[in-house]
């Protein structure tokens, strides 16, 4: 349980972790590379610990931390067992894997915890199952677990997937595909999270891929994947809460560590926290925002940024008119349920809450009353509602470790941020 006091004009300056999807991704294209990778600045966290043993599990030569930098040589075992690959709750991980391991010879076991198993695959699934990849499910159809049996395939793909649950189907197809000799294209429909398509169309050019994209097709060919070195940016989805921090309370908070010209989608938080009367600079590679008197309200369609909706969600009650959020279906699919779990846990604040099939529609104002909220096992709900429990006062957070997914240091940081502010 951790309570968060109520703090006026917070202010700090922090440094926020490495990129979670960058992070994921190099580790696994490290893998897919010819010769030796060096990777610095990788997230420490629960989804990336993931990838690294499942990296040290399949036999590919890995030394270093993670904390400290790791090195991922080429694969130098292959057991002729299955090999059960454990991924927790890390969906992208989930995804990746399963987009690779089609075209990397071995049999594998992919699983995870009960939440990872309610998740959807059957799409991206479906697909790799049309080309000549050997992918079964080992429980419910649609779902992981998954069987692979994967094998070495020339590639020439061109295939159709729908990513409206999830822009990680085509990302892991997009990954998969680098590792083919005649490459894959994608057409792709009804995408989610676009600028997570960016995010891997740009790593995969760092490792020496070719990708042409034109609007929703995309095209990946890569003759040699390969990378001596590669530094992973620092994370906009971390930066959100101390944006919304100082937003929340009328404070300033300057975050060093970002990029500012950056494919992360959610870099565009900024530009929302502009249009409710936000005051956002960049000076020496670090952004400070500076929160209003009052915010101000308004409409957002969050579709290309579903990770940072709990972070705007949290401080909607702050704003003089009504937030509304819409083109967030895929929220539904998360670590949580998050158009559910938002919901319910605005209204322990007494908060006014409407609940759509894909949107929400949050009304000024809460209560005082003491509130417990309960994180549902997702650690975006957790950080979210800090942030809120800053501008209200009276939050006490349940299970709050859930913040290792992604941010084991949020709690340490936030209260480093509480003291800056007294």
């Amino acid at each position: 349980m951790k309570p968060i006091p109520r703090v006026q004009n917070v202010r700090g300056r922090v440094t926020v972790p490495a990129s979670k999807s960058y992070s994921v991704r190099a580790l696994l294209l490290g893998a897919m590379s010819s010769g030796p990778t060096a990777i610095d600045n990788c997230l420490d966290a629960d989804d990336t610990r993931y990838a690294f043993e499942a990296l040290r599990t399949m036999g590919f030569a890995v030394s270093g931390t993670i904390r400290e930098g790791v090195v991922i040589g080429e694969r130098v075992s292959m057991s002729a067992n299955e090999v059960p690959l454990f991924v927790g709750n890390a969906g992208t991980l989930m995804r990746f894997l399963t987009g690779w391991l089609a075209f990397t010879p071995g049999r594998f076991l992919l699983h995870g915890e009960e939440r990872m198993h309610q998740r959807p695959i059957g799409d991206l699934v479906e697909v790799l199952l049309s080309i000549g990849a050997e992918v079964e499910y080992a429980e419910k159809e649609g779902y992981p677990p998954l069987r692979i049996r994967g094998k070495k395939m020339r590639g020439g793909f061109d295939v159709r997937i729908s990513a409206d649950t999830s822009s990680q189907f085509a990302s892991a197809l997009m990954l998969g595909g680098a590792t083919l000799p005649s490459g894959i294209t994608l057409h792709i429909q009804s995408l989610a999270s676009a600028p997570y398509i960016d995010i891997t169309a740009d790593i995969l050019r760092a490792f020496g891929a070719g990708v042409a994209r034109n609007g929703s097709d995309v095209t990946v060919r890569a003759s040699r994947l390969q990378r001596d070195h590669y530094r992973v940016e620092g994370d906009y989805s971390s930066a959100s809460y101390w944006f919304a921090a100082a937003a929340a309370t009328g404070g300033t908070m300057t975050v060093a560590g970002l990029t500012e010209q950056s494919a992360q989608g959610d870099s565009r938080f900024l530009d929302i926290l502009r249009s409710i009367g936000c005051e956002v600079t960049w000076q020496q590679g670090e952004v400070t925002v500076r929160g209003p008197a009052k915010p101000g309200g308004g409409t957002f369609d969050c579709n290309s940024t579903p990770d940072i909706v709990p972070t705007l969600a949290a401080i909607a009650p702050l704003c003089v008119s009504a937030v509304e959020i819409v083109n967030v279906a895929n929220l539904r699919v998360k670590e949580s349920d998050r158009l559910a779990t938002v919901t319910s846990e605005l209204r322990r604040l007494g908060v006014t809450v409407e609940e759509r099939a894909d949107s929400l529609l949050i009304h000024p104002g809460w209560d005082a009353q003491p509130a417990t909220i309960d994180t549902h096992n997702d650690h975006r709900i957790a950080m979210s509602f800090a942030v809120a429990g800053l501008a209200r006062g009276n939050v006490t957070i349940a299970n709050e470790q859930v913040v290792s997914k992604s941010y084991p240091r949020f709690w340490k940081t936030l209260d480093e941020v509480i003291a800056q502010s007294a």
